[in-house]
């Protein structure tokens, strides 16, 4: 039996969750249908969708659509932007964060190869985007600014009502991915303020392959990136809903919002306690402050010990890590912590961070501190530093 500590990434489908899939399953439902089924399903639908708005607390007259991820959901605000403000000449800028995810570090580089200006903002020491600077580069022809509620890899909790004072001042979208925050912080976009927000259920035992797009009932008009019938969800997305899915999401999201009011302080315990474990060992940096991040994250570097082998020799253990510093960074030209942090730029192939989750049990982190530290001291007994140096 594996013991997860990558719940950032991946986390199983909570029972629950299944419990209110099942009667869903495998059927051929048409919400359209005067059918009993049909009926049933559209009224465990509509339960649904109700549960989703009111996870981030939105209100009705704003929007939410159903997608098959946050990558998709950003894909959609992005390429909207371009099309309509970008393509024609009423903007010539785009602002996102140095610590951006895969998706709009792939969406800037397609930007600027269309002659748009992308500004990536960099970090301050704290891990927190740097406002200020924000500030500077913010004007009337910026078409939109992009910042993760959470960092996905350190789990920094971002200053996005800030950000979104700076935005409206400049009377500017923000895009806020909030993916890595349901169930771990509160969130609300009545009080954040965004103009978009995505989340997806892979964080929080929901099934893969659904998330939610966030559109603000003032925002700038999105459009679809397929397209299908216009009674497909305003005609934004093309597919047929999945209802099963939809239900699982809207029920996991709602037990990760209950959890914050019951479990979320057993889950830091369990993560002080494991980083503090950690921290004994030599030459073991931790690369986020403990009051900003979220209370599921620890995130790390391990002098001396390559992020991949420690990943591979965790697994084989079974313990599930994860580790962004194993991407090619030709590839991903995002900040890294450790310059963030200030520290030697050899480290920056050394840094593994874990993600509990309230699956986690209290004998599994204590085993999971000994597993690693067992295997940190191995590898530096038995393989060079030398691996840890970054290739040119």
């Amino acid at each position: 039996m594996s013991i997860l500590l990558n719940g950032n990434i991946i986390t199983p489908i909570n029972n629950s969750v299944k419990e209110a899939m099942e009667p869903f399953e495998g059927k051929a439902l048409n919400l359209k249908s005067l059918g009993k089924e049909n009926q049933k399903a559209l009224k465990a639908y509509k339960e649904a969708i109700d549960k989703i708005y009111r996870t981030i607390e939105a209100k009705d007259e704003d929007s939410i659509i159903l997608t098959s991820s946050a990558s998709e959901a950003a894909s959609q605000v992005f390429m909207s932007m371009y099309l309509q403000y970008i393509l024609t000449g009423r903007k010539n800028s785009v602002i996102i964060s140095a610590r951006a995810s895969i998706a709009e570090i792939k969406l800037a580089r397609f930007l600027e190869s269309q002659g748009c200006r992308v500004y990536r903002i960099p970090a301050t020491i704290d891990g927190t985007l740097d406002v200020e600077l924000l500030k500077e580069y913010l004007n009337s022809k910026t078409a939109l600014v992009s910042v993760p509620l959470v960092d996905e890899e350190s789990g920094v909790i971002q200053p996005i009502e800030e950000i979104s004072a700076a935005c409206a001042l400049q009377g500017v979208p923000l895009f806020c991915d909030a993916s890595g925050a349901i169930g771990k912080i509160p969130v609300s976009v009545a009080r954040d303020e965004v103009t978009f927000m995505s989340f997806d259920g892979s964080a929080i035992g929901a099934p893969k392959d659904i998330a939610a797009l966030y559109i603000r009932k003032d925002a700038p008009e999105i459009m679809p990136l397929v397209f299908g019938c216009d009674s497909e969800q305003g005609g934004l997305r093309a597919e047929i809903k999945d209802i099963a899915k939809v239900i699982g999401f809207a029920k996991a999201l709602e037990s990760a919002i209950d959890a914050l009011d019951f479990d979320i302080d057993d889950l830091r315990d369990l993560r002080d306690d494991l980083e503090t474990e950690l921290l004994k060992m030599d030459n073991v940096y931790s690369l986020a402050p403990w009051a900003l991040r979220t209370p599921d994250r620890i995130i790390m570097a391990f002098g001396g010990v390559h992020a991949s082998m420690l990943l591979e020799r965790l697994a084989q253990k079974g313990v599930e890590a994860y580790s962004f510093a194993t991407f090619d960074n030709r590839n991903f030209e995002r900040q890294s912590l450790i310059d963030i942090a200030n520290l030697d730029s050899g480290l920056k192939h050394t840094v593994v961070g874990f993600s509990l989750s309230l699956s986690n049990t209290k004998e599994e982190i204590e085993e999971a501190a000994k597993i690693i530290k067992e295997t940190v001291s191995e590898i530096r007994e038995n393989f060079s530093s030398d691996l840890c140096k970054e290739s040119k």
